[in-house]
């Protein structure tokens, strides 16, 4: 078992270091760029949603981003100071009356590249748990 963390400001710019990090961390594995590419939208959507919607946009907060390599499987926690929210109780928007709105798709996006494995929700916020089968 191989972990890895980063623990990112809680600001959008913070993605900068996320997107190195990711690189860095699918190279070292010997993940494809297919692979890195898919890793890099769905974590990029969750840090977005983690900032965004659990840090309320507080810079001051932070975001927490674990990497575990287990046989041949990748999982990822995304950790929030917030709530949490449940991901099924989001609207479809790819429904008629959802496709033309700005925003809303991410956690659709993260659904298509990964498996939502858990999320846990404490008084020191939240984790989104993600399972990738590396190619």
């Amino acid at each position: 078992m191989k972990f890895s963390q980063i623990v990112l400001s809680g600001g959008y710019s913070g993605y900068n270091a996320l997107y190195d990090f990711i690189h860095s961390f699918a190279e070292n594995e010997g993940y494809s760029n297919v692979f890195m590419h898919d890793l890099q939208l769905s974590l990029k959507e969750a840090f977005v949603n983690a900032v965004k919607h659990g840090n309320r946009e507080q810079g001051d907060l932070t975001v927490c981003c674990t990497f575990v390599v287990e046989l041949n499987s990748l999982q990822v926690s995304i950790r929030d100071c917030g709530k949490g929210f449940d991901p099924d109780d989001l609207p479809n928007p790819v429904r008629p009356g959802y496709l033309l709105k700005p925003s809303g798709r991410g956690v659709y996006i993260i659904r298509n590249i990964a498996q939502i494995i858990g999320l846990e929700h404490n008084s020191d916020g939240s984790s989104l748990m993600l399972r990738y089968i590396p190619y």
